[in-house]
């Protein structure tokens, strides 16, 4: 075991030598500069001591959440580009080392752009190029970025759930105010009036971020017995480990980034200044208001809402369950194994995700989710509730066979009800599934996100007659119309997103039977929303139409893009064969027109806004 354990440390250490990034371009003066403040050593210090842990970061999409506009970096090749952008150019080309973007910018500050990009935002879904204004360390968005799964260029307002007019990307400035804080370590904004200097101790999400400023621990550990000793006892005070911070301290450790929350009035004025107070091992709540619909009347909230009626209506359903993907802690702070745990079964975010897997390697497996080995499936659960891990108690309290689709704890206790970059996402605020919940929130429940196909009276008698769930009163349309024909037609833009896709995800197809949903995803690929359309495109493509789509933009002004809705429910009509299934619309020769058309009248056309 030594000698592996040897082997191992030997593997991540030449990996991490191996992985270090190296750029022949200088520090350019007009991008956020990179200079660790009093306190902070950077990631690289962490690694002579940490090699193993240091790999894993370093193959992480932590560290990649920003980085310096090099070729390496960049998730596209190419020499210049010429794309599209509603109608107008947008050049991206390279000038020996350094890319530069052309365009005209819109928005409030309209002007004709030909500058350096100089950062990136993101490389897992989406990256996003930034380019310097030239004031200062001002940083701007170009207006279109890179979708890395489909590896295509997106109006950046696109794949965000955004009504259609909304087209200028964010204003400049934007990184040094918001986004920074989440996608950068020990940020100091450095802002004024007239003044845009920006300072990072580090790009990406550094072992500072999680840990704390290294500083202190650094100069600590340059004494080899010290540093021995802290490691055999297993503590070291001058740095915060979350895997041995209190479980609500760990969480506030992620929670810093991953929820919806607002700066307390008391600090606004220090983090222009020098950023955000708030530390690893802190109590986040001291700092920061944590969002949720109970917090409405907060003074930061109103403040917020006076800028945005919409911040909550969007970003929450209306009983306070975060809508937004990647606010994780905001749905884990009110789930009850979150909020009534005792210390030792408290639930937090290293119940289930780690940083640094045992073997020092950072898989792509491991990458997508960070999951601890074997958290993908219901050991994430009977860690705790050890009783439901027996297949005889499992089948009696999910009424499925052990190992089907539906006795998966998270496909019922952490449904996805969450959106965000074109996608669902699970929720974090652990609950059962409840009609009565979804008539007063509108939140889809997490039996109908499978069962597509049938009514909310179908998942009303089930959840009585299994988990003696009181039924709740259902209008003839509730009782008589599929929960997931419903969403589709009547849905705001956000619940139509979370339809389509579920209409692509493959433990609803297979349970629901996706024979009958061309027509309704046809439906959609008009939808006012462009990322609707995108969603349901992508399902139409699951379902094995991918041909009919051959010519298809989901970009397209609505009246080119209808008739490929149209030609989708004609091609259905023909090759149809079922029988006739009322809950579905369905009669003896296909979809009942007028309902299908009564239903698609009463669509919700509020505007929504859902952007990360």
């Amino acid at each position: 075991m030594l000698a592996v354990r040897i082997a191992l440390l030997v593997v991540a250490v030449v990996a991490a030598s191996l992985a270090l990034p190296r750029s022949s371009r200088p520090a350019s003066p007009t991008a956020p500069l990179v200079a660790p403040s009093e306190g902070y050593v950077g990631s690289a210090a962490c690694r002579k001591c940490h090699p193993a842990e240091h790999a894993t970061w370093h193959g992480s999409f932590h560290r990649t959440m920003s980085q310096t506009a090099t070729r390496a970096n960049l998730l596209a090749s190419f020499e210049r580009l010429e794309l599209d952008w509603w109608g107008k150019p947008v050049v991206l080309e390279w000038r020996g080392e350094q890319l530069w973007t052309k365009f005209a910018r819109g928005g409030l500050q309209p002007a004709a752009v030909e500058r350096p990009v100089e950062q990136l935002t993101g490389s897992h879904h989406l990256q996003v190029l930034w380019y310097s204004t030239g004031q200062g360390r001002e940083l701007a968005p170009v207006p279109l970025c890179f979708k890395a799964e489909e590896r295509i260029w997106l109006p950046l307002t696109s794949v965000f759930v955004l009504p259609p007019e909304f087209r200028d990307p964010p204003e400049p400035g934007a990184w040094s105010q918001s986004c920074s804080g989440c996608h950068a370590t020990d940020v100091r904004p450095r802002l004024d009036v007239d003044r845009n200097d920006t300072h990072v101790g580090e790009l990406g999400i550094g072992c500072e971020s999680c840990h704390g400023p290294g500083g202190k621990h650094a100069a600590a550990n340059q004494e080899p017995v010290r540093r021995y000793a802290a490691r055999v006892a297993g503590a070291d005070a001058t740095i915060r480990n979350p895997d041995t911070l209190l479980p609500v301290r760990s969480a506030q450790a992620c929670g810093q980034c991953h929820a919806v929350s607002i700066l307390r009035q008391q600090h606004h004025d220090a983090w222009r200044e020098d950023g955000s107070p708030f530390r690893p091992g802190m109590d986040l709540h001291a700092t920061h208001l944590v969002v949720g619909a109970q917090d409405i009347d907060a003074p930061e909230l109103r403040r917020e809402l006076a800028k945005n009626p919409d911040f909550v209506a969007s970003s929450f359903w209306s009983d306070g369950q975060v809508r937004l993907s990647g606010r994780e802690f905001s749905g884990l702070r009110q789930s009850p194994c979150y909020a009534h745990g005792d210390v030792a079964r408290q639930m937090d975010c290293t119940s289930c995700h780690e940083m640094h897997p045992d073997d020092g390697r950072a898989t792509p497996a491991w990458r997508s989710g960070q999951l601890r080995a074997g958290m993908d499936g219901d050991a994430a659960c009977t860690q705790c509730h050890a009783r439901f891990a027996e297949p005889a108690a499992l089948q009696a309290h999910t009424r499925h066979a052990p190992g089907s689709l539906g006795s998966r704890c998270y496909d019922c206790h952490m449904p996805h009800t969450s959106v965000g970059l074109m996608k669902a996402s699970r929720s974090h605020q652990i609950t059962s599934p409840d009609v009565a919940v979804e008539l007063a929130t509108g939140r889809p429940n997490a039996c109908n996100l499978c069962h597509l196909d049938r009514t909310l009276q179908w998942t009303a008698d089930a959840l009585q007659a299994g988990w003696a769930v009181a039924p709740p009163a259902l209008d003839d349309e509730q009782r008589t119309v599929a929960a997931g024909v419903r969403w589709l037609l009547t849905g705001d833009a956000g619940l139509r997103l979370l339809a389509a896709w579920s209409y692509g995800w493959g433990p609803a197809r297979a349970t629901a039977d996706d024979g009958w949903m061309a027509p309704y995803l046809g439906r959609l690929l008009d939808d006012p929303y462009y990322v609707v359309r995108f969603a349901a495109a992508r399902s139409l493509r699951a379902a094995g139409r991918g041909e009919q789509l051959a010519g298809y933009d989901f970009l397209a002004d609505r009246a080119a893009a209808r008739p490929f809705g149209e030609a989708v429910a004609q091609r259905w009509r023909a090759e149809w064969r079922g029988a006739a299934n009322p809950p579905l619309l369905l009669g003896d020769h296909g979809v009942d027109d007028a309902a299908f058309a009564r239903l698609f009248a009463r669509r919700d056309d509020r505007k929504v806004y859902i952007a990360e």
